[in-house]
């Protein structure tokens, strides 16, 4: 078997259909389908990538992918085969549970390995992007069924009072968490830029909150004004805090601050339930915006424009070329007065607990 298994081999070398490189990586297991992507898992580790992140892809690949492929080499694994995966996790039937961004991901993360393979020279050509095309997007196919696919947030006066109301009179929330929710609420952050706040980006003298370029979506620092409700809900969980690790909402777990998806599992909860699918923590973004589009005129006399609101969201300006260049859209003073003014209209609808 072994001198039939050798014959095999030269007869593979010689026509050029196998080359000693190819040959060394099959016996080293170096093009092992599983072998490569823990690699790919381990620079993206070393480079920074946060953990948070690096789970979600191994665990939706030791789902889907691994089960039927990880012990195999990359040469033997066929277009067809991937794509009878994929399609077995694709739900046409239930628009809301389509599953296409995990699809997605999947293709993303599948073609990460076989370029490797590709630019090797292990293999002659990397095929996966094609799947793309195999599957709807998952924008496309929200539209078909008329599904708005914005999260969700509140737009109207009376439903945020209503909910300001049910969170500051729920007794059984973690007030850590609530401080975290009113935060989200008042700074219009992105949920995990209010959850893995450092006290070292709060200057309370100078009343401004300065998250690093590191800690952004779009790479660049971005300073928030802070009005007086969110300097007394800081100061607050100062005189709260217990544990000393530098984030301003500290956990007791590996994280070392408060998860990202806290905020929405107690906005789900709060008050049996009455919010689910209709509030998300990241949704306060939008409640921000649109009530900043209803008050127009008021803030257009205060001196407020959209680009002040554009740069109290951290939204990066369309124009490549022209955000290159630009760095201030709006002074600190005017991004005060829009965050302080923010801050009554709320404090108006429903008065806050501090």
């Amino acid at each position: 078997m072994a001198r039939t298994k050798a014959t095999q081999i030269l007869r593979e070398l010689n026509s050029g259909k196998q080359s000693i490189d190819e040959l060394k990586g099959r016996q080293t297991g170096k093009y092992i389908y599983e072998n490569l992507f823990y690699k790919i898992i381990e620079h993206k580790r070393k480079n920074g990538r946060e953990e948070s992140t690096l789970s979600k892809v191994i665990s939706r690949n030791k789902k889907y992918i691994l089960p039927a492929f990880g012990k195999m080499e990359i040469k033997d694994i066929k277009y067809s085969k991937i794509k009878e995966i994929l399609n077995a996790i694709f739900n046409p039937n239930d628009p809301y549970k389509s599953r296409l961004d995990t699809i997605s991901h999947l293709i993303n993360d599948i073609n990460e390995i076989f370029s490797i393979a590709h630019y090797d020279g292990h293999i002659d050509k990397n095929f996966i992007n094609n799947l793309k095309k195999e599957f709807p997007t998952s924008r496309n196919f929200k539209q078909k069924h008329n599904i708005d696919s914005r999260l969700a947030a509140i737009t109207d006066d009376k439903t945020l009072a209503e909910f300001l109301h049910d969170l500051k009179c729920d007794d059984k929330m973690d007030l850590q968490t609530k401080r975290a929710i009113y935060l989200q609420i008042l700074c219009v952050n992105r949920p995990i830029n209010t959850t893995s706040v450092k006290w070292d980006y709060i200057d309370f003298q100078k009343e401004i909150w300065l998250i690093p370029a590191n800690q952004m979506k779009m790479g660049y620092s971005h300073q928030i004004a802070l009005s007086s409700y969110a300097i007394k809900i800081l100061k607050e969980q100062q005189n709260f805090c217990i544990l000393d690790n530098g984030f301003v909402f500290a956990a007791f777990n590996k994280q070392n601050h408060l998860h990202k998806d806290s905020l929405n599992k107690v906005i789900i909860n709060l008050n049996n339930q009455k919010y689910k699918g209709k509030i998300t923590a990241h949704g306060f973004r939008a409640t921000f915006c649109t009530i900043c589009s209803q008050n127009k005129a008021t803030l257009l006399q205060m001196g407020i424009s959209d680009e002040v609101i554009e740069t109290a969201l951290a939204h990066k300006e369309s124009n490549a070329v022209k955000f290159a260049y630009e760095r201030d859209r709006a002074t600190n003073e005017q991004l005060k007065r829009l965050m302080q003014w923010y801050g009554d209209y709320l404090n108006n609808l429903e008065p806050f607990p501090f």
